[in-house]
C-alpha cells in the first residue's frame, strides 16, 4: 500500500516539474518585418585619407521598429579609380536599450558637385533583448557631403527577430 501511495504522489509531481521546465524553455516565434527608416546623421573624422575612417551617428524621430539611433564606424579606401570601397560595423539602439549589430560593405562614388553617393548593405549579426537572435539584411543609401558633417541615410530591408 505504501509503494502504491508513493507512486500516486510521485507521478503528478514529476508531470508538474516537466510542465514547468517545458514552459521555461519555450522559444519565441521569430518575426520577419520590413525595416525602413530615414536617419539624420552626423559624421566625425577619425582618420584621414587614404584609409579614411569615420564615426557616423544617426537619429530618427520616426523610430522604425523603435530603433531610435545607430552608431557606425566606417572605413573608406580612397584609392583611384572610384567607386571607393566602404566597410564597417554598426550598432542600432532601440528606445528600451535593446540593440542589434551589423557589418556592412558597399561603395562611395564621387559626384561632380563634390558630394558622394554611398550605397551599403548591412548584414545583421545578432543583438540583445528582443534582437538577441536577430538576422537579416538591409540597404542604406545616402548622399555624403565632405563639406558638411550632417547628412541623411535611408535604410530598407528585412529583419527577423
Amino acid at each position: 500500500m505504501k509503494n502504491r501511495f508513493t507512486g500516486q504522489l510521485l507521478l503528478p509531481g514529476v508531470c508538474a516539474l516537466l510542465f514547468i521546465l517545458v514552459s521555461c524553455e519555450k522559444e519565441d516565434t521569430p518575426v520577419s518585418v520590413t525595416y525602413e527608416g530615414t536617419y539624420t546623421t552626423t559624421n566625425e573624422l577619425l582618420n584621414p585619407a587614404p584609409m579614411l575612417k569615420q564615426r557616423t551617428t544617426g537619429t530618427s524621430p520616426a523610430r522604425p521598429l523603435d530603433i531610435a539611433r545607430f552608431v557606425a564606424t566606417a572605413t573608406i579606401t580612397i584609392t583611384p579609380p572610384p567607386p571607393f570601397a566602404v566597410g564597417g560595423e554598426a550598432t542600432f539602439y532601440a528606445d528600451n536599450g535593446d540593440t542589434f549589430t551589423t557589418t556592412f560593405k558597399g561603395t562611395s562614388t564621387p559626384n561632380s558637385d563634390g558630394t558622394s553617393t554611398v550605397a551599403v548593405t548591412h548584414t545583421i549579426a545578432g543583438g540583445t533583448g528582443k534582437f538577441r537572435k536577430a538576422s537579416g539584411s538591409f540597404v542604406g543609401n545616402a548622399i555624403a557631403n565632405p563639406a558638411k558633417p550632417a547628412g541623411e541615410i535611408t535604410y530598407k530591408g528585412m529583419i527577423t527577430y
